[in-house]
Parts: C-alpha cells; sequence; structure tokens
C-alpha cells in the first residue's frame, strides 16, 4: 500500500512517518468496521477488557448500525481524548440512497442528529472541518 507522499513521488525520511504496534482486530460483521478500528485503538492504549466493551456497546445502543459519531461517543465513554472532525455536523443526505442505510435511514437520520446536537453537552468534541486538498507541485 502506497502513502500519498510516495504516490507523489516524495521520498520519505524516517522522521515523515511513526508505525505504531497498533493490535489487528478483524471484523465480525459486514457492518462493524467502525467497532473493530475502535477496538483496535482502545486495545492499543491499554483500555480494552471485552466485557467492558460489549457493556458500552449495550450501554451506548450501538448493536447494529454504527455512524461515526457513535463512535466518537464511544471513546468518550472510554476517557479517550479525541476530536471528531466532519464535514457535515449531522446526517448526510446523499447516504439515503445507499443500500446499506436505505431501509432506516429516517430513523437513524433523528437518532444520529440527535446525537449531534447533544455533543456539547456530552463532552463529545465535534468540529466542521472542510476537506483540505492536496496540490502536488
Amino acid at each position: 500500500m502506497r502513502t500519498e507522499a510516495e504516490a507523489a513521488g516524495a521520498p520519505l525520511e524516517p522522521g515523515d512517518f511513526v508505525q505504531l504496534p497498533v493490535p489487528i482486530i478483524q471484523q465480525l460483521y459486514h457492518w462493524d468496521c467502525g467497532l473493530a478500528c475502535s477496538r483496535m485503538v482502545l486495545r492499543y492504549l491499554g483500555q480494552l477488557d471485552d466485557s467492558e466493551f460489549e457493556s458500552a456497546l449495550q450501554e451506548l445502543r450501538l448493536t447494529r448500525s454504527i455512524w461515526t459519531i457513535d463512535l466518537a461517543y464511544l471513546m468518550r465513554h472510554f476517557g479517550v481524548r479525541h476530536r471528531f472532525c466532519t464535514q457535515t455536523l449531522g446526517v448526510d443526505k446523499g447516504y439515503k440512497n445507499q443500500s446499506f442505510y436505505r431501509k432506516h435511514f429516517d430513523t437513524e437520520e433523528t437518532r444520529v442528529n440527535q446525537l449531534f446536537a447533544q455533543a456539547k453537552a456530552c463532552k463529545v468534541l465535534v468540529e466542521k472541518c472542510r476537506n483540505v486538498q492536496h496540490q502536488h507541485q
């Protein structure tokens, strides 16, 4: 897998990257890639107890449909300092017609928009960030 710097032709120097010993955890279902990534981060940070993780999933109702804002709440639950940067503060309506989201989009839209609205009060740091365009010279 090539990095963007390699693709641009710039040689990588030893100080250009950091390789962390993050464990690999497989997804259990087709929809839980974000949960698998969260598990990897939490295990790397030494904060993952499987039963505690499962309890958090039940408490936060993360059992079938996961949006990125859900992962921000999950990290907050475990006390991981982070900032969630997104282009859309709420549900991106562009997902409405995608097969994965179509069936439950309307109920999920309400739930997810509510999570965005309550984020500050719940101490979940969400920031609207514009897409950074990389220019090659």
